[in-house]
């Protein structure tokens, strides 16, 4: 009878537990468990004695100057802290009357999580680091229509409106390829509008970005994720009476983002936030001549042999042509694309590079001559390595935060050897956060992602990677790890016949 007992309970916990995952599940696309860790893979915020908090006052001052324009009135609007605003946003993106469950039940459930997940991602770093927001720091009063006492106690630092507002973009963006530039163009607007409210440091805001794509980064290893996207998408096609192709490949119609139209100008020397730029690039100096500096200096090389060894590195594994094709394909194609995003910018927002600026020798010996011509803006080293790093994360999510460190350092990389100014590296990242959206809906990029998936997992446990046939299921039921039962679509491991596979 006890036994029976004790195996009641037990059955009881474990139904609680499912209970609970599906409503995690209902809610958002990555468990508290599994989100990456800003306090890992970010910086600290700086502190007032730092030349970053130069930046973060000289951009205070200039949201002070935009309140009283229609901008500063879209940023008191904005203010909301709750998913209806993400609502009213996203629908004049899309052109759609509202959003809601009545009449756009995929699009509102893709919306929601989105949101939820963006919105959670900044709590382990918010909680460590309680920063003092703005108005509180320089004593004054709240200002935007939806700010409330809830923030006095509140940590500045990721944004929360940055997060979330960033996420939900990414998803949208993905969503819809075509409408990708008028969509990031709004997330980033809608996390810079807090700048604007003096409700956050600009350095607040430019982490909630890069969290926000480090969450949904880690949301694509959720297939529910990807389900969601596919039925929005669909519901889309259908009410604005749209043809929805086989697959947004690449073509001059569906085309890698647009920097210009996403990002803002880069800093020029009349601008306040150059005095950031000068003194970042005085205080990197000194570092280029210690370990870190010669980091710097090797990986100034931009190769797909370069990716293999950074993120090798990162996740404990020696990737090569030989023994890892599939991850060799998968970072040889984000190469590509990062470089035509930010090879076509370059011309069109040319800025100096630093060591050319303040007429000093390269510190990358053989790269002078061949780099003095190119623009500081975008980065395109920055841009690689944070897209390496997101796409890389799919393809290995539990060294997800030494992952996003590595790309991050691979970016900052290039103010330590002098070859872009410090708010130009900040700003790609943005981009790049765009671009891997954009290749997510891309079929190709799917499908290496796939392979690169399966050949990791098989060199990790030592599954192998098959693809049965339909005469393999069937005869025997087969069952995911979590003990659901699997179906022919089934993807990942699986176990069928007291064997396990790796469906591709």
């Amino acid at each position: 009878m006890t036994k029976k007992l004790f195996l009641f309970i037990g059955t009881l916990c474990i139904a609680a537990q499912v209970a609970m995952a599906q409503n995690a599940n209902d809610e958002d696309y990555v468990a508290p468990l599994d989100m990456p860790d800003a306090t890992y893979f970010l910086p600290a915020p700086p502190d007032t004695a730092s030349y970053i908090f130069i930046d973060d006052m000289a951009q205070w001052q200039w949201g002070k100057t935009v309140r009283d324009t229609k901008r500063g009135e879209q940023a008191s609007r904005e203010s909301n802290w709750q998913p209806d605003i993400m609502r009213k946003v996203m629908a004049e993106v899309l052109e759609l009357n509202a959003i809601n469950d009545e009449q756009t039940p995929a699009i509102n459930r893709l919306l929601i999580k989105a949101y939820n997940t963006g919105d959670k991602c900044t709590t382990t770093a918010k909680d460590m680091y309680k920063r003092k927001r703005p108005f509180v720091q320089m004593n004054e009063p709240l200002w935007a229509e939806y700010d409330n006492d809830f923030l006095y106690t509140n940590g500045s630092y990721p944004s929360g409106h940055a997060a979330f507002g960033w996420a939900t973009a990414l998803a949208f963006a993905e969503m819809w390829p075509a409408l990708q530039d008028t969509i990031m163009r709004r997330g980033y607007e809608f996390g810079e509008n807090r700048v604007i409210a003096g409700a956050l440091w600009q350095s607040d805001v430019t982490a909630g970005y890069l969290c926000a794509a480090a969450a949904i980064a880690r949301a694509h290893c959720n297939p529910t994720f990807d389900e969601d996207i596919r039925a929005a998408r669909a519901e889309y096609a259908r009410i604005k009476r749209l043809s929805m192709p086989n697959g947004f490949t690449f073509s001059e119609e569906y085309d890698v983002p647009h920097g210009e139209r996403i990002l803002n100008n880069p800093v020029d020397t009349a601008s306040a936030r150059y005095m950031t730029d000068l003194m970042q690039y005085w205080s990197n100096k000194p570092i280029r001549y210690t370990d870190r500096g010669e980091m710097a200096r090797i990986e100034a090389e931009y190769s797909v042999k370069m990716m293999q060894k950074v993120m090798g590195e990162a996740i404990g594994m020696r990737l090569t042509d030989e023994t890892t094709p599939a991850i060799t394909q998968l970072l040889s194609y984000v190469l590509d694309k990062a470089s035509l995003t930010a090879d076509r910018l370059k011309p069109l927002r040319f800025r100096k590079r630093p060591f050319v600026q303040l007429h000093e020798p390269s510190f990358v010996a053989g790269d002078e001559e061949k780099e003095r011509g190119k623009s500081s803006f975008p980065s395109g080293h920055t841009n690689l390595g944070w897209a390496e790093a997101l796409v890389m994360v799919e393809v290995a999510p539990e060294h997800q935060n030494e992952i996003l460190r590595r790309g991050y350092e691979y970016g900052h990389n290039r103010l330590i050897v002098g070859y872009h100014w410090f708010t130009d590296i900040e700003a790609t990242r943005q981009m790049t956060s765009a671009l891997v959206a954009r290749l997510h809906a891309d079929p190709t990029f799917r499908k290496l992602m796939a392979d690169a998936r399966a050949e990791y997992r098989s060199q990790t446990t030592g599954i192998p990677v098959v693809t049965l046939s339909k005469s393999t299921t069937g005869d025997f039921p087969a069952y995911s790890l979590d003990g659901t039962p699997a179906t022919q679509n089934t993807r990942g491991i699986v176990i069928e016949n007291n064997k396990k596979y790796v469906r591709r």
